[in-house]
């Protein structure tokens, strides 16, 4: 049998296998009710709104500008990003059974790489299939011609990616002659690129007067038109252009250059093809160190400075609270989320040098940015924040060992993600205020201030709500959590985390009810006599009712967690 029928028996072998075991699993409730929720879910947002959702009309010339931009630079992103991050190594990645099984047999090194660029062809195929439902639509009415074109763009990229990885080998083998010499042609490339946006800036200034939006538009449009800008920008408008044609023939004019592009990459990569089976190995190993270590919740040791300092004595929750604080450092990064936050001010930073003009509705914008993420926090926050249960329930005759009521398990486990959560929402609450408060809108800065300072109690109680809710569906619903070291995937998974959000939001909105109406009554009240400055009051009057009914929750939760029965209960449980 040759290699290329070998491989696609493999790889027919192995999907036909992963649907058997899908098959397999539907025998149990939790996964049948997950795949019922996420296939309708998937039908109702994506196959029902393909069938029968109107295509959007041809682009007018200046949204088609930008959305050439947008992609273009993307693409632009994606291949510095090939010359600056990573290793100095082949970027090629095998699995530990691939290394088995293909290093040993009788291929050669340039049929290993064909294998590798077949699997990329197809991982580009799937990610076309998601651009062209979630991207496609809101930007040409050719949804065909959009797939073959991301494809093509997708692929091309990977080359350039396999090919950026050989160059940055062969350079390191020079020692440190080659890094220079890497870091020199890109900070030219980047120097040229940086003049491109400055001239075009320079010639299209940013409109400034009362016209409103429609020269905004023309602005943009004669921006990205510039000469200097559209030869910066000229790999990554020629990938895009074919997913973008307007219909057959310019899809067709624009396939020699691109298909010429992937040819040079093909031959780039065949030409300096460069030993990669040890890194290959290398990298196959520490991937199957790593999830071993992830299921066995063992391995290498990174020592971290921690929150605070746990002192030898004082309330044992705090114990629990400070283990799950460093367990979130090292799962989910809050620390990632406070940096982006923060990161934000470089846009009014930007604009306050290059166009001034702009600098208040830059702030009004980001203002609505900040206020929104906060919220956001309050419903997706304590789905992402994990330190809590869902993290330690595998150990649960631990938890059950230690000297501690259900009550206070259940509570000192909620408390890290709860506080972690609200420093962020606090953080981003004043980042809004910030950036509103002297910025000409709508809502004056009275408002702002005094809005802020009644969320400032909500949101936190909402969110520290929404983890209870969380924490409630493990200690209810155990099998519902994944098994130890076992990552959810499929529509089934996506079916349980929709019906597990779905619950939590009926849960948090039900809570939120009765303290909704008493702080309106109190804010209806106050009004008259404060103004604005009722809301504040409001706000911590519905905080502290939303705070009452989740310690009512954490005391019956207690008893249920006391209730547990170790020997049966546990996750993935049937």
């Amino acid at each position: 049998m040759s290699f290329p029928r070998a491989v696609a028996f493999l790889w027919w072998a192995s999907l036909r296998n992963r649907v058997r075991k899908q098959l397999e699993r539907m025998r149990q409730p939790k996964y049948l009710a997950g795949l019922i929720v996420g296939g309708a879910y998937l039908y109702m947002m994506v196959v029902r709104r393909l069938s029968y959702s109107r295509s959007v009309e041809s682009l007018p010339p200046s949204a088609r500008a930008l959305a050439e931009l947008s992609l273009g630079t993307m693409v632009m992103v994606s291949l510095a990003a090939a010359w600056i991050l990573g290793q100095d190594r082949p970027s090629l990645a095998f699995t530990e059974t691939e290394v088995q099984q293909l290093f040993a047999a009788p291929i050669s090194r340039r049929g290993l790489l064909h294998y590798k660029l077949a699997r990329g062809v197809m991982g580009a195929g799937v990610s076309s299939v998601f651009t062209t439902i979630f991207i496609g639509r809101a930007v040409t009415p050719h949804l065909v011609l959009f797939f073959l074109g991301s494809v093509l763009a997708f692929v091309t990229v990977n080359l350039h990616v396999t090919a950026a990885s050989f160059v940055r080998t062969r350079l390191a083998r020079l020692g440190g002659w080659g890094t220079v010499l890497r870091w020199a042609v890109l900070l030219v490339l980047f120097a040229a690129l940086g003049w491109a946006g400055y001239s075009a800036f320079q010639e299209n200034p940013f409109p400034v007067g009362p016209e409103g939006q429609a020269p905004s538009r023309e602005w943009l449009f004669a921006l990205v038109s510039h000469p200097a800008l559209q030869v910066a920008l000229w790999p990554g408008r020629v990938l895009v252009a074919p997913a973008l044609a307007e219909g057959v023939g310019a899809f067709l004019r624009s396939m020699p250059i691109v298909l010429g592009l992937l040819a040079v990459h093909y031959l780039w990569i065949t030409v300096l093809i460069v030993p990669f089976e040890e890194a290959v190995v290398v990298r196959a190993e520490e991937t199957a160190r790593r999830r071993s270590q992830r299921v066995a919740r063992v391995g290498h040791i990174v020592l971290r400075k921690p929150f605070f300092r746990l002192s030898a004595s004082g309330r044992p929750e705090v114990a629990l609270l400070w283990k799950n604080l460093i367990a979130a450092r090292r799962i989910a990064g809050p620390e990632v989320l406070l940096v982006l936050a923060l990161l934000g001010l470089a846009v009014p930073l930007g604009v306050a040098v290059f166009a001034p003009a702009a600098l208040s509705q830059t702030r009004q914008v980001m203002a609505g940015v900040y206020l929104t993420f906060a919220g956001m926090l309050t419903v997706f926050g304590p789905v992402s924040m994990r330190s809590d249960l869902r993290l330690d329930l595998p150990k649960l005759d631990l938890l059950r060992a230690l000297p501690l009521t259900g009550r206070q398990v259940v509570a000192a486990e909620m408390l890290a993600p709860g506080v972690l959560l609200a420093i962020m929402q606090l953080v981003l609450l004043l980042l809004a205020v910030a950036m509103a408060v002297g910025a000409p809108g709508p809502w004056g800065a009275e408002l702002w201030v005094a809005g802020a300072l009644g969320l400032a109690p909500l949101l936190p109680a909402l969110a520290i709500g929404g983890v209870f809710v969380q924490n409630a569906a493990v200690v209810l619903f155990p099998a519902w959590l994944p098994a130890d070291g076992e990552r959810a995937r499929g529509i089934e998974a996506l079916g349980q985390r929709l019906l597990t959000l779905a619950g939590a939001l009926v849960v948090v909105m039900g809570g939120l009810l009765p303290a909704a109406i008493v702080a309106a009554l109190v804010g209806f009240a106050l009004y008259g006599v404060l103004g604005v400055w009722a809301l504040p009051c409001a706000g911590l009057v519905a905080a502290a009712g939303v705070s009452l009914e989740v310690g009512l929750g954490v005391m019956a939760l207690g008893r249920a967690f006391d209730r547990m029965d170790v020997s049966s209960e546990g996750v993935g449980a049937p």
